[in-house]
């Protein structure tokens, strides 16, 4: 089946607190129909101390970000990569607020974008027990090379959005008709006005 083009998106920070903690690793892979085609990731120079936790949880260490670059000098190449497409990340309420609020404090404003969730279309799409993106991996037999690190997590992202669009549109009609509906109003409605993905799912 045909997908829309994208850009997957993930980030690692210094904690879950979207207006204090900071981006320390981001990875930004390109998808056209369904497939990974280019990628771009850095390692981020954050604003305080990574924990111990999140060096275990992640594997980057404070030594490795201090030379890192700050935000400030990738964020015109990762705005670059993004140009004018739409962003999937998985639970994007999390990222697109970190992703924002750095591009903000950092002279990048009134920027933009469309986020579509795959943890959304995930829930949507299957009744798993649970739908974090290692379990979706699992769930799904997506290869990764690791998780917790951006860059396979970005791509791991992209690939469930793809399976997970896909088999919303093997719904019937009946049912396809009102799930539309529901999204009417919101950014994922532009997912089915594709007139290529409409006839996929006919």
């Amino acid at each position: 089946m045909l997908t829309p083009s994208f850009v997957a998106l993930d980030l690692e920070t210094t904690g879950l607190d979207t207006d204090k903690d900071s981006i320390i690793d981001i990875a930004l892979v390109r998808f056209e129909n369904g497939e990974p085609m280019e990628n771009l990731s850095f390692l981020v120079k954050p604003e305080k101390e990574i924990s111990s936790f999140v060096n275990y949880l992640t594997g980057i260490n404070s030594a490795e970000l201090s030379s890192a670059l700050p935000f400030k000098e990738i964020a015109p190449k990762v705005l670059e990569f993004i140009g004018q497409s739409p962003i999937v990340a998985h639970n994007s309420a999390f990222d697109s607020k970190v992703f924002s609020l750095a591009l903000t404090r950092n002279g990048f404003k009134n920027l933009n974008f469309v986020f579509w969730d795959s943890l959304a279309i995930a829930q949507a799409a299957w009744t798993f027990e649970s739908h974090k993106l290692v379990n979706l991996v699992k769930q799904l037999n997506i290869s990764v090379s690791a998780s917790h690190r951006a860059l396979p997590d970005a791509e791991a992202c992209g690939k469930v959005f793809c399976l997970g669009l896909a088999e919303l549109l093997k719904y019937d009609k009946e049912v396809r008709e009102k799930f539309e509906k529901v999204l009417i109003g919101t950014e994922y409605k532009t997912l089915f006005e594709n007139s290529e993905v409409q006839g996929v799912a006919q």
